[in-house]
This record gives structure tokens, sequence and C-alpha cells, in this order.
């Protein structure tokens, strides 16, 4: 008899572990932050949107954010100082808009991107089209973003990544007349993939203490410079199947990576 029980102590402990990591998946499960998807027509409803663990999808057409910051419902939901860590989630504006402190978001065209693709522009030629700060787990794909003024008349990037970690960039169109297409500051674990990036007026993409920048069958085009097209400041940046259409600007320092199809 004793023995009988020495044989079934170790499976009753067994099952009983078994059933506690159980438990603990199961809980977990119930208390994680449920995903939600949101569809949008404009700029009000984009940024009424904006929320951790959310993707927005885009309609088609024309989101003009210089016309939405100046209507009430944007000081409605703008913090009017600069986001700093004890900042909630939101939109901050000090000197440029600042999309700051979301985790999980995507915000992505409904269509393919090239057809009838969802356009994010601003007037302001001072200030990013786009700029996200301390972001994580932050999706952009399927839409064009640019400076609606004459080419070379802004100093403004058109997507600026401050301290953003895990960020993919899909199918998007970045042109011009800015300072880079793609701008990143303290920024980890950054992809872009099939896009492009076009009409920069200093060079195409700037990177400054990043880590693990990729472009991966990326073209870039229509861009003429006496300066670097990459400026990258203790950054490592690879580029992989991307393609150089009417570029003209200095080349140093880069890792290039072909495809078979190169």
């Amino acid at each position: 008899m004793k023995q009988s029980e020495k044989t079934q102590w170790p499976s009753r402990t067994g099952a009983i572990l078994l059933g506690l990591v159980l438990w603990l998946v199961l809980t977990a499960s119930a208390f994680a932050a449920p995903r939600r998807t949101v569809l949008v027509r404009n700029v009000r409803e984009m940024m009424e949107a904006l929320a951790d663990n959310t993707e927005i999808i885009l309609e088609p057409g024309r989101y003009d954010l210089s016309q939405w910051l100046e209507g009430e419902g944007a000081q409605r939901l703008i913090h009017r100082y600069a986001w700093n860590p004890d900042s909630p989630p939101g939109l901050y504006l000090s000197h440029e808009l600042e999309i700051a402190g979301f985790r999980d978001l995507t915000i992505r065209g409904r269509g393919s991107g090239e057809e009838d693709p969802a356009e994010i522009v601003i007037r302001d030629p001072y200030c990013p089209v786009l700029k996200f700060r301390n972001c994580r787990n932050l999706r952009l794909a399927r839409f064009r973003a640019g400076h609606t003024v004459e080419k070379g008349k802004c100093s403004g990037a058109v997507l600026y990544l401050e301290a953003a970690d895990n960020v993919t960039l899909e199918n998007l169109d970045l042109y011009g007349c800015g300072t880079y297409g793609l701008e990143a500051r303290n920024s980890e674990n950054i992809t872009l993939t099939g896009s492009v990036i076009r009409d920069c007026s200093y060079g195409l993409v700037s990177a400054v203490g990043c880590g693990s920048l990729r472009l991966v069958r990326t073209a870039f085009r229509d861009t003429h410079t006496n300066l670097p097209l990459f400026d990258l400041n203790n950054t490592r940046m690879e580029l992989t199947d991307c393609t150089f259409y009417h570029v003209q600007g200095i080349l140093s320092s880069l890792s290039v990576a072909a495809g078979d199809g190169a």
C-alpha cells in the first residue's frame, strides 16, 4: 500500500502543476486588453480613435492635418505642452504635433496603398507630417504622406520617430519636399518594407542612435543632393533589395544585401 501511494504522489503533483499553469494562462488571457479596430474617414475621426491596442483603418481620401489643427476639435484633444515620461498617451504640441506614448497602435489605409490611397498631408513647412514619440509596437501601412508646399521650401521630415521601439512600416509612399523621408532618433527595431521615399531635399533617411534599422524592397526616387543620402550617426542600417531611380548624393559606410533577383 505504501509503495502504491509513493507511485501516485508524483502523478498528482504533475496534475496539480499542469492545472496551475493552465489557470495562469487563462487568467492572463482574460485580463489582456482587447484589441479594437476603427474605420475612419477624416483627420478628426483618426485622432479621436488613437488609443493603445487599436488598429485604425483609413478610408481613401486626403487627411489634411493643417486644416484639422485650425479647428475646435483639435483644441479639445491636444495637450499644449511637451510630452514627458509621466504624461498619458495622447497628442502633444509645443513646437510640432506629436503622437506620443501609445502601445500596440496600427494606422493603415484600407486600400492597397497604390490605387485610391489614403494621403496624410501638412502645410506647415517646418514640421514633420507625422511624428511619433515613445511609441511601442507601432505599425504604419498602405498610405501616402507628404508636405503640400513647393519642393525645397520646408525643413521638416515626412515621418519622424523619436524613442520608438518595434516599428513596422509597410507599403508607404513618403514624399518630400522635406528634409528626409524618414528620420529616427534613439529608436529600436525599425523595418521599412515595400515602400517609396521620393522628392526629398536633404537626403533619404536620417538616423541617430538607432538599433536594427532595416530597409527592404524600398524604392528611392527623384532626390538630388550634395549631402549624404543616408545621414547616419551611431546607427547600423541595412538595405535589402532596394532600388534607386534618379537619385544623386553621397553614399558611404553602408551594409548592402542583395537578393537573388537583384
